[in-house]
């Protein structure tokens, strides 16, 4: 069973809830050390202050140990017990909570036979069983020996009575805290449901052209990803409409050579045994729209081709190619091609793909060219770049048109005229082939008047 993934409110939900968990315990953590510490230290430093009393006070008999108990202000907040062993007797005195003293003899020290037990050697800290956690200190001065146990259990009360404060109100903000996640999740996720809700309509119908999705103005992010799947959807719809224009115009392409090789089966059908001439000339016009069936047939599959070719591009001496093309070429057309090229440039590029790509844009001055007038064929290094131009003074290409001339069957002459050859794919295909020889194509006009065709690779290092 496939793991449903969680949805961005609760990734937010979940993230927003996790940070106020550790926001909340790190503050009660450090409120806890913080608060220990210091009434720790504090307890520390009373009991220190309390020894240092009794160490002063050279006490060495009950009379003395009286006058400086009555004497001296503990600032304690900690039960206390002190003893005093001198060489004639131990007395034993004990703070409570209330602040009163009570003077014991050495045979009724009940808390001073308890067995103590060190915890913490180097911080004093002893447990005496029944009564709790001590800060013991000890000191001896001549015959005197001064002990001191303060109690550490208000201190651990405190603590535990802060503990448990800290922990009402983790749950209070973490109750608080789920509630707002959860508030604050749902409106950032809200216009991304919506988004989808709206992409989830718009692919209902996949062949229809699809409409702009409406973007929300927040958050930003949310607003980008909008805009840019109405670009998207923008570019499907036009591919959608080239491929609609390449199915209409191909019909029509190939619906005009059979109906003539239909008409003249007919015809030689009807009267071929009547009229015997007739015959020639209709086979005539069967080969000759059969040839051009056979052209569109092929500029298709090169189209094809080119749309999924991945070539090897190698160091191609594109001087030398384009010197043996336009020689080859010249023979075979009356206008006069005029030569340009820059010798020794090297581009990264397909051989028979550049061949083709020079060919067609010579094919297409050609046809487009008057009588008399000349084709220039120019290569150049320009900018670090190598420019390969096919310039002609035929009948000039109008500026909102010299995109379109590189779609599939598009014609300047939209009537699809027959005057001039062709099956409107040519310079489709130069297009799609000079993209994977990784260049660029242009068209620019001529002076005084006409075409230039500008094609730009990078030079090779």
């Amino acid at each position: 069973m496939t793991k449903q993934s969680p949805s961005y409110q609760e990734l937010i939900n979940n993230a927003i809830r996790k940070l106020v968990i550790i926001i909340t315990l790190s503050i009660s953590a450090l409120t806890l050390v913080v608060v220990g510490v210091q009434q720790y230290v504090q307890t520390v430093h009373d009991a220190h202050g309390q020894m240092m009393g009794l160490s002063r006070a050279n006490i060495d008999d009950i009379p003395s140990f009286i006058h400086w108990n009555s004497q001296n202000n503990r600032h304690t907040k900690q039960n206390t017990v002190i003893r005093v062993k001198t060489k004639r007797s131990s007395i034993t005195a004990a703070s409570s909570r209330s602040g009163q003293e009570i003077m014991t003899t050495s045979t009724s020290k009940k808390f001073i036979t308890q067995r103590k037990i060190s915890i913490l050697p180097g911080q004093h800290i002893v447990y005496v069983r029944g009564y709790g956690l001590f800060l013991f200190y000890s000191r001896k001065n001549n015959d005197t020996t001064y002990q001191i146990w303060t109690s550490l259990n208000r201190l651990i009360s405190s603590l535990f009575l802060l503990l448990i404060i800290i922990s009402i109100i983790t749950f209070v903000t973490l109750g608080f805290g789920t509630w707002w996640a959860q508030q604050l999740a749902t409106k950032l996720s809200a216009p991304t449901i919506e988004l989808v809700n709206e992409t989830r309509n718009t692919i209902k119908d996949a062949e229809a052209d699809q409409p702009t999705l409406k973007v929300p103005d927040s958050p930003k992010e949310i607003k980008e990803l909008g805009n840019a799947f109405n670009d998207l959807l923008k570019t499907q719809n036009q591919r959608l409409q080239r491929e609609r224009d390449f199915v209409s115009n191909a019909s029509h392409e190939l619906k005009t050579p059979i109906a003539a090789i239909r008409g003249n089966i007919n015809l030689i059908k009807r009267h071929g045994n009547k009229h015997p001439d007739v015959i020639p000339e209709s086979l005539g016009f069967i080969d000759e729209e059969s040839m051009r069936m056979q052209s569109l047939i092929e500029n298709l599959l090169h189209l094809s081709r080119a749309d999924r070719a991945e070539l090897v591009l190698e160091n191609e001496n594109i001087s030398d190619l384009t010197q043996r093309i336009a020689q080859q070429y010249q023979t075979s057309i009356a206008h006069e091609l005029q030569l340009q090229i820059e010798s020794n440039l090297h581009i990264d590029g397909n051989a028979d793909t550049l061949k083709q790509i020079i060919v067609a844009l010579l094919d297409n001055a050609n046809k487009y060219s008057p009588d008399k007038t000349p084709i220039t064929l120019k290569l150049k290094r320009v900018d670090g770049k190598v420019q390969l131009s096919i310039a002609d003074l035929g009948i000039g290409i109008p500026d909102d048109q010299k995109d379109l001339i590189f779609q599939r069957f598009y014609r300047v002459d939209t009537s699809h005229s027959t005057e001039i050859k062709g099956s409107g794919l040519g310079l489709s295909i130069v297009s799609q082939l000079v993209k994977i020889n990784n260049g660029s194509i242009e068209v620019l006009d001529n002076k005084p008047k006409g075409s230039i065709f500008m094609i730009s690779f990078a030079e090779r290092a």
